[in-house]
């Protein structure tokens, strides 16, 4: 089983088969890949490869800055979203409160760390109960608050309103405020959803952002965090030099002037996402939540192994969720891939009903 999803190289070897030929829906990635014309522009920019990255990433800042509306000062960029939330966390420095299910690497990079970490389950709909959340940090002394917004694996979405009121109490109890939003620009109406620009207003809130799964670039290992200046200043102190590479840096700067890209993403997964929640919903032993991500959380009533091994002989990867704490062995995560791809998973599934 997959300790992630997107591990396509070994079932690849397993099947004796090529990764291209492989479906799959393990990994959360942007089904039109990453915008065009990025290889050639890296192409005639590869002798860049001679000379050191811009330790202070002033071009690249400059860019995202003008992206999500902010000042370089509150930009930090790093090696991939991972490198980023361990910085966040080391920063920080203090125990944890972390509702569950989501993301396994919060907890792990902790641990790494030395740190408690405290779960907070959530309703059995998957919403996050900011009022009692807000009463059980009120209770014991935290330091650290760490959510996903949209949560992977649920999809499901913390409205702005609610995010407010959460930051609005973790200040007053001095508790820092790590939000992912490696999903957030899937949403249909972005950046309506976005926290960013509660960073002006809260001190203790730093948010996430990747290039990973919106700008369909995994290999290339670029993420960002966004926070005020004095959170930013503390976490560059923590930073090692030069952990992004130049043609990422160069990558980050052209992808984020294609604004056509984005909003043919958008209408693409809106579309997409749609479709496989009303064909999921039409298989018996199938039962999907709604999602407001680029992925669709499935609850099952049958043996997921057995299903998961009927669809890699048919060279289709699933993401077993058992691993993620909060979920049993009864669930599984679907990406919202392009319409030939989706028709093909249906198929398969409904295939297998008829077994």
């Amino acid at each position: 089983m997959l300790g992630h999803g997107g591990n396509v190289h070994k079932f690849a070897r397993i099947l004796n088969r090529d990764p291209s030929k492989i479906l799959d829906f393990s990994a959360n990635i942007n089904p039109l890949g990453f915008p065009k014309g990025l290889i050639k522009h890296l192409y005639n920019l590869l002798p860049d490869i001679v000379y050191y990255p811009d330790p202070d990433y002033v071009e690249l800042r400059r860019e995202i800055a003008n992206y999500i509306g902010l000042n370089l000062d509150n930009i930090l960029v790093g090696n991939g979203a991972i490198e980023i939330i361990s910085l966040c966390i080391k920063t920080v420095g203090k125990d944890v409160v972390i509702p569950i299910p989501t993301f396994s690497e919060y907890a792990r990079i902790c641990k790494i760390n030395e740190l408690n970490v405290e779960y907070f389950p959530m309703k059995e709909n998957f919403k996050l109960d900011v009022e009692a959340l807000i009463g059980v940090l009120r209770k014991k002394r935290y330091g650290m608050l760490i959510l996903c917004n949209p949560n992977n694996p649920t999809g499901r979405l913390i409205e702005l309103s609610s995010l407010t009121l959460l930051l609005e109490e973790t200040s007053k109890l001095d508790i820092s405020v790590i939000l992912d939003e490696a999903f957030i620009e899937f949403t249909e109406d972005y950046p309506r959803h976005s926290a960013v620009n509660l960073v002006k207003s809260f001190q203790n809130l730093c948010v996430i952002r990747c290039f990973t799964k919106f700008f369909g670039m995994p290999g290339m290992r670029l993420g960002y965090a966004v926070a005020s200046e004095e959170f930013i200043g503390k976490m560059r102190e923590n930073s090692l030099p030069w952990s992004v590479n130049i043609l990422a840096d160069l990558a980050g700067r052209y992808v984020l002037k294609d604004r056509e890209f984005m909003e043919q993403t958008r209408r693409l997964i809106k579309s997409e996402r749609e479709f496989l929640l009303e064909e999921l919903s039409s298989i018996k032993w199938a039962h999907p939540y709604p999602s407001w991500g680029n992925f669709i959380l499935v609850k099952v009533d049958i043996d997921v192994s057995v299903l998961e091994n009927y669809l890699l002989i048919r060279g289709i990867l699933i993401r077993n969720c058992k691993n993620f704490d909060g979920l049993n062995e009864g669930y599984i995560r679907l990406a919202v891939k392009d319409h030939s791809s989706n028709v093909k998973l249906i198929e398969v599934l409904k295939d297998f009903s008829n077994i």
